[in-house]
């Protein structure tokens, strides 16, 4: 049997692994202008500008600064390593320029990989998943897209087949967002605006409105200033939100017992976050509460559903939902500041309406439901005295 000969095997090992990529034909490499002749003579394109001339277009945010930064990068001559740093670098900045839910600013970033030498050419390379650091780079700009909602469509599919091949990894993750994200963005029945409103009394009442959907919104006071960055430095704003059976449930509460400001409660609005404050009551005692109605006599039988759920061994036997009572909620109010001063003003806006609250006491619980309640001072540990207790034997404990 004949030995196999070195370049034999070299070619064979390429046939099956692939091997790399081809040299470009002739006919497509640009020609070579001769000495004494420029490129406009040739008909060729100029070489690129160096990179310490390359200008670079000033913007101030958004897609627009996004896509000239990467123009800048691909203007720059000779060959370009660390792509994917480059790629990782880019998507951690796109939500500082305000890039993060274009479309187009995350198809730059895949014009930034290169086209075929990262496509398996072989089935055994198929198998054995080449270019696994290649493809997780890939991952993670459709990872992203998802995060912001962003939906591919055909241009960005056809930017990753080029890159990754037709049976990759981001080509797969791509054909599940296609499937799922269309049918996912309309799921909500009460969608959010994008962009969200401007922070200030326009976001607080879309805040309101989510907590509280069929009730009139109420001005107590308007911000001053009402633009700019001092916006509700002098006055913040306040506005609030109550409904007919809530006035109703006020009108009837005894003016001997007390109501409570509670608050702030935070509310997300996708990555703004809002406080809110709400007046309640304490909770009705049994002779006043309305009696449940008859499952047997009701329209909407049955009005609950008993389910007997297997519980786990991690869950807790003790806590009963049912054992858990909250007293009635009378208003809803969001402010720019969360003292006192300015819950009062509310508190006597909503008085005009309600004339029982100027006969009722108020308490404020300003803590609850926002940062916990600050605990008691550590005590102060001071040395001993001369002749009380010592360190190893000591008659009197520290701190006390």
């Amino acid at each position: 049997m004949t030995p196999m000969r070195l370049p034999a095997a070299r070619a064979l090992l390429r046939g099956v692994w692939g091997g790399a990529q081809l040299p470009r034909p002739l006919s497509h490499r640009p020609r070579e202008a001769p000495a004494g002749q420029s490129c406009e003579d040739t008909g060729d394109a100029p070489p690129p500008p160096p990179a310490s001339g390359a200008a670079v277009p000033e913007a101030g945010g958004g897609p627009e600064a996004f896509a000239a930064a990467l123009a800048a990068l691909e203007q720059r001559p000779g060959r370009r390593v660390g792509r994917l740093e480059l790629v990782a670098a880019a998507l951690a900045a796109m939500p500082a320029l305000g890039a993060e839910r274009d479309l187009g600013s995350y198809h730059r970033v895949l014009r930034l990989l290169p086209r075929g030498p990262w496509v398996p050419r072989s089935a055994l390379q198929r198998m054995l998943a080449p270019f696994p650091r290649q493809q997780e780079c890939g991952l993670q700009i459709l990872e992203q897209m998802e995060r912001y909602g962003v939906v591919p469509d055909a241009e960005t599919q056809f930017l990753l087949l080029g890159v990754f091949g037709p049976r990759s990894r981001p080509v797969r993750k791509c054909q599940r967002l296609l499937y799922w994200l269309p049918r996912m963005s309309r799921i909500n029945p009460h969608p959010l605006p994008a962009p969200l409103p401007p922070p200030g009394l326009p976001r607080a009442r879309l805040g309101l409105q989510r907590i509280q959907p069929h009730c009139a919104l109420t001005v107590y006071q308007h911000p001053v200033p009402e633009e700019g960055d001092g916006e509700g430095s002098l006055q913040p704003y306040i506005i609030g939100s109550q409904s007919e059976e809530q006035r109703e449930l006020l009108a009837r509460h005894c003016p001997s017992l007390p109501v409570y400001v509670e608050g702030p409660f935070p509310l997300w609005l996708r990555g703004a976050q809002l406080q809110y404050y709400v007046l309640r009551g304490d909770p009705l005692p049994p002779d006043r509460r309305e009696e449940p109605l008859d499952p047997e006599r009701s329209f909407y039988y049955p009005l609950y559903l008993d389910l007997d759920l297997e519980r786990g061994p991690w869950d807790d036997e003790d806590f009963d939902i049912d054992e858990v009572e909250e007293g009635p909620i009378f208003a809803v109010c969001m402010a720019g500041a969360g003292d006192r001063r300015t819950l009062g003003k509310w508190l006597s806006g909503l008085q005009e309406e309600n004339p029982v609250l100027g006969k009722t006491p108020v308490i404020f619980r300003l803590n609850e439901g926002g940062h916990p309640h600050p605990g008691p001072p550590l005590p102060q540990l001071e040395p001993p005295q001369q002749g009380q207790g010592n360190i190893g034997g000591g008659t009197e404990s520290l701190g006390e």
